[in-house]
């Protein structure tokens, strides 16, 4: 029987591992980040990450699933039961502005895995579900009028893709977001997709 300091170790390890593989794989890149240097640098015996992930596929894609799952979080934090869609669609856009100008390795990776090989359909399938409520808040906006009748691949570029783009340009230098360029920023996106 595991007890819970035993678990807390197990924990512990997977935890060190992951945030490790993190820092490497944003410094190095996927295929410049050996299973070897991951050990090394998080002072494990090689075959110790072995007990926690099948292989390099694995451990990447764990590490992804649980980068989606804080960004979700994030994402949905000051989310009130009574908000309107409009509501609902400005703190997101806000709070995945926040989470990505203040992790950005995590922003870097999560981007890299995107355009990577590691995208299988059981991880694709796994952020599906874990973004439901994103795909619920749609649904209920066409449905009231509040979002125009787009394909939500379509309608959540203006979320993801636009933050993304105004985040990089933020960590860069070459923009600095002040709360009014912000909020400009926000009812652009916001115009773009409300209804009519």
């Amino acid at each position: 029987m595991t007890t819970s300091i035993e678990q807390d170790k197990v924990t512990d390890k997977r935890t060190v591992i992951l945030q490790t593989t993190l820092q490497l794989l944003s410094e190095r890149g996927f295929h410049n980040t050996p299973m070897s240097l991951i050990a090394e640098e998080a002072g494990v015996a090689a075959g110790t990450i072995y007990r926690y992930f099948d292989n390099k596929e694995t451990l990447i894609n764990e590490l992804f699933l649980d980068l989606k799952r804080e960004m979700l979080q994030h994402a949905m934090a000051r989310i009130e039961p009574g908000d309107t869609t409009e509501e609902q669609f400005r703190k997101v856009w806000r709070n995945f502005f926040h989470y990505y100008v203040t992790h950005e390795d995590e922003m870097r990776f999560v981007e890299q895995h995107h355009n990577s090989p590691f995208q299988s359909g059981d991880v694709l399938a796994a952020v599906e579900e874990m973004y439901a409520p994103f795909a619920n808040m749609f649904a209920v906006g066409v449905a009231d009028g509040s979002f125009r009748e787009l394909p939500m691949e379509m309608t959540s570029v203006y979320i993801y893709d636009v933050v993304l783009a105004f985040a990089k340009r933020q960590l860069s230098g070459k923009l600095k977001m002040t709360d009014e360029l912000l909020e400009e920023a926000v009812q652009i996106s916001w115009d773009a997709v409300k209804g009519t």
